[in-house]
């Protein structure tokens, strides 16, 4: 296969969520790696989680491919046995001898030299200040999302006063140069079926929500949610702001039923006006995500969720997503949201991913080296990059 080498291409990681120095070294050591994997991301995150279940996702972390993988990594970034007891020994002594410099460290053996984070998860919001310092000062480029900023409005009282309060909320948030996005995780709350109330449906709709004390029901919380994501796009425009939909499956709580990209299709469709970042791949369905940015011009893909929970589908998954999608609409990410573990393992998993893949099509004469490799380097940060000005 053809060389190709992306050896200390700078990575910037496009989705993730914030922590503090404090989080880490509150959690059980022993525990860090399942934090990591899906079931144990899961856990922490969802409202519908099975918490009696966690001494078994617990066990399942020694049969998950990710998992072991993780294991070895970190045990040779730490120099130690790749054994549980051996890392969780090695990492918990780096971590607290200097929490900040452990974590750059981790960056660093991989070039991380900058992340995206959605403000939203956890709440209430960790200031990309606090995330920075956690970073031991790697930069940190923020993005706003609407459903807390939703929840706040509300407690406006009246439909107007809330929509007001919500543009309000916005525009603050769009002042930062830092803020780069605004992002609806609508997808976990009344699905990616947008649809067009009228002013007055929308108000009805939120004196309902309201009497039926907030209960996210797609009866009376969808016209109210639909109208407010629709206020954003037409502040994100004004403010030249690009706009992350998380498309694709989630923990438990997500809305599964209206969560896949065919759902966002059409409203994707109205909005080729707004740079659109779908954010997780469309994962599972990312055969069917990576259709939409092949045919609108305005709308880009991240790969996580699918990096890295989708360990053992990367190569084949790349092969598509890359053999259609114009390559320049691709862009890293790992959706760390528990351990910064995630942040080197998962930007090593795809750089020798696109090497191999990007390697296969130099071997069928698709691309030149010099092609691959620039579209290699595009992915890991040259397209998030460009599409946030930064």
């Amino acid at each position: 296969m053809a060389r190709v080498d992306l050896a200390g291409a700078d990575v910037i990681d496009a989705h993730c969520h914030p922590f503090r120095s404090q989080d880490l070294l509150d959690r059980e050591p022993r525990t860090f790696e399942t934090r990591c994997m899906f079931l144990g991301t899961a856990l922490l995150s969802s409202n519908h989680a099975n918490l009696e279940a966690a001494a078994f996702v617990e066990e399942m972390t020694d049969s998950t491919m990710f998992g072991l993988a993780l294991r070895r990594w970190i045990a040779r970034h730490l120099g130690c046995e790749p054994t549980k007891e051996a890392v969780v020994a090695a990492r918990d002594a780096a971590l607290r001898a200097d929490p900040p410099g452990y974590v750059r460290g981790l960056l660093e053996s991989e070039d991380i030299v900058a992340v995206v984070a959605d403000e939203g998860y956890p709440q209430p919001t960790i200031t990309r200040e606090e995330f920075e310092s956690a970073l031991g000062g790697v930069p940190v480029h923020r993005v706003g999302r609407i459903e807390p900023w939703i929840v706040e409005a509300r407690e406006e009282g009246s439909f107007d006063g809330t929509v007001q309060r919500f543009e309000e909320i916005a525009n603050i948030a769009a002042d930062d140069s830092r803020l780069i996005g605004f992002k609806t995780i609508i997808a976990y709350r009344t699905g990616l079926d947008i649809t067009d109330p009228s002013t007055g449906d929308a108000g009805a709709a939120y004196e309902r929500w309201r009497a039926d004390g907030w209960r996210e029901t797609r009866d009376n919380a969808k016209a109210v949610r639909d109208f407010l994501l629709r206020r954003a796009f037409v502040i994100a425009k004004e403010r030249d702001r690009v706009f992350h939909v998380h498309v694709g499956a989630g923990d438990p709580d997500v809305n599964l039923t209206h969560a896949k990209p065919q759902d966002a299709f059409s409203f994707f469709v109205e909005h080729q006006d707004q740079p659109i970042l779908m954010i997780h791949s469309g994962w599972p369905w990312v055969a069917e995500a990576t259709y939409i940015p092949t045919v609108l011009p305005n709308v880009y893909m991240d790969l996580s969720e699918l990096v890295p929970w989708g360990w053992g589908q990367i190569d084949w998954s790349l092969e598509m997503i890359l053999g259609s999608v114009p390559a320049a609409k691709v862009v890293h990410g790992c959706d760390e949201s528990s351990e910064p573990e995630m942040f080197p393992v998962s930007a090593r998993l795809v750089r020798e991913a696109l090497e191999r893949v990007l390697g296969s099509f130099v071997d069928r004469d698709f691309l030149s080296v010099d092609d691959a490799e620039s579209i290699g380097r595009g992915v890991l940060a040259g397209n998030v990059r460009t599409l946030h000005g930064i």
